[in-house]
């Protein structure tokens, strides 16, 4: 889904990166 232009493609793997490694920690906290 990220086929814009290297820098959106980039910012879409770190925020598909960020979101992974938040996702069970927030899950965690609860």
């Amino acid at each position: 889904a990220c086929k814009w232009s290297p820098e959106l493609a980039a910012a879409c793997e770190v925020w598909k990166a960020i979101k992974f490694e938040f996702e069970p920690v927030d899950k965690l906290d609860k």
